[in-house]
């Protein structure tokens, strides 16, 4: 058996046994809360199917590289949040920190762009190791969409038509804040105006930002602390140095955006923490959450497929934290957990109430089947369990080839016979 250094292994004791507790910013997602899940990805399903996104599934391991290259090698990801490690074949992989370069290699390896394939969407897990809080876990799962192939502003306007979709059903309150980050060719400039703005205060600004006033200044205006935020209030703005091709586009994203009454403001300060973006980004932000407040973020990304290897090829995207829709949105939850719950009392009668449950779950109902205790408690779980109806079946239900059958919420029985249990159950007893 492999040696492992106790101080990788996280206990407690309880009764004298150790007792494994989960890693920090992992978190069980237990039956009481899944359902909640379940419903917001079932509504974000039906939403992304209805734009024509098809799902797709990439592994959760990937080749270190694709996040170094696609990501940026100065980005915080890469440089401190990243799960990467030596496998056994000696090379360097990454859990994913992000869907996007995952979709992308996806698009490339298996040639989906010219197979008309070229709008996704994915419900998955994503790592990176921060520092937990409040919405934000070291594992944490991303409801994204990706679309490839097409350059024109009504892309970018049916991604945030999806996303206010989604506000729109899980009655959200955010605000959503849009920029344009220029592209290839209008950026340099502007970068080297912002590098010269803040080299003569350098020393004010953090010890990150330093370092990225050499590499990228940009991520310089997406730094979350107070003393560079109060430096990069009077930048530049970026939207000065914008080509026409770029000023063009975001001006027409906003036009469509007003068109389908998406209320949004203009940040300048929105750079997005991924190299890979280009023109038109967006946040959407909530003020319940404090200092990590977006919930939804994403934009447009025209050089990342080529830059990964495949043919040049304009996209956008988008990804909402789930664990922060999951937080903000008021789930008034359906907490039946089962439809009927059917309970044996007599001697012989466990074999044929058995088979009975079997057929109602051919049905389609949530059928709980209890073989032992007695009818009193078992009618304590069924009310528990706020199901709506109880049968009940004994040696004399067994003679009639009846069943007692019992409306919960009506407080009503009676004697149906088995033929007859499940049109009854669908239409209800008459009292």
């Amino acid at each position: 058996m492999t040696k492992i250094d106790a101080k990788y292994i996280f206990v407690t004791l309880k009764r004298g046994f150790a007792v494994i507790q989960s890693l920090p910013g992992f978190k069980d997602i237990l039956p009481n809360e899944t359902r909640k899940w379940q419903f917001v990805e079932n509504i974000c399903r039906d939403i992304f199917e209805s734009f024509a996104y098809q799902e797709i599934r990439v592994p959760i391991l990937e080749k270190a590289q694709l996040f170094s290259r696609s990501v940026g090698n100065d980005t915080d990801i890469v440089q401190k949040e990243m799960y990467t490690f030596k496998d056994k074949s000696d090379q360097f992989v990454t859990l994913r920190p992000e869907g996007t370069a995952c979709v992308v290699r996806a698009l490339i390896q298996h040639h989906l762009i010219h197979e008309g394939m070229h709008k996704f969407y994915y419900i998955a897990p994503m790592f990176r190791y921060e520092r937990p809080q409040r919405g934000r876990f070291r594992e944490f799962h991303h409801l994204g969409v990706e679309a490839f192939g097409e350059s024109s502003p009504y892309v970018d306007a049916e991604i945030m038509e999806m996303n206010a979709e989604i506000l729109k059903r899980l009655n959200m309150d955010v605000r959503v804040e849009i920029n344009n980050i220029g592209c290839r060719k209008c950026r340099p400039s502007y970068t080297k105006v912002l590098r010269e703005y803040l080299m003569g205060k350098k020393e004010l600004l953090c010890e990150d930002c330093q370092r990225r006033l050499d590499t990228n200044p940009l991520r310089i205006l997406d730094c979350k602390k107070e003393s560079c935020k109060k430096i990069t209030a009077f930048a530049p703005s970026i939207l000065d140095y914008s080509c026409d091709e770029c000023r063009n586009h975001f001006n027409e994203v906003q036009r469509l955006l007003t068109k389908m009454n998406i209320d949004f403001v203009v940040n300048e300060k929105i750079v997005r923490g991924l190299d890979y973006y280009t023109k038109f980004v967006f946040e959407v932000i909530s003020d319940k959450l404090g200092a990590q407040g977006t919930v939804s973020a994403g934009g447009r990304y025209n050089d990342l497929v080529e830059d990964l290897g495949g043919s040049p090829t304009p996209a956008c995207g988008f990804a909402a934290g789930e664990e922060r829709v999951i937080e903000l949105f008021d789930y008034k939850e359906d907490d039946k957990f089962v439809d009927a719950v059917v309970i044996p009392v007599g001697k012989d009668t466990s074999d044929f109430s058995f088979l009975l449950t079997g057929d109602l779950r051919k049905e389609g109902f949530k059928v709980e089947f209890i073989s032992s205790g007695s009818l009193k408690s078992a009618l304590r779980k069924a009310n528990k369990w706020k199901a709506k109806w109880v049968l009940i079946i004994g040696d004399e239900e067994i003679k009639e080839n009846t069943v007692s059958l019992r409306d919960l919420e009506k407080s009503v029985q009676k004697k149906v016979r088995v033929e007859d249990i499940i049109s009854v159950i669908r239409q209800g007893l008459d009292e």
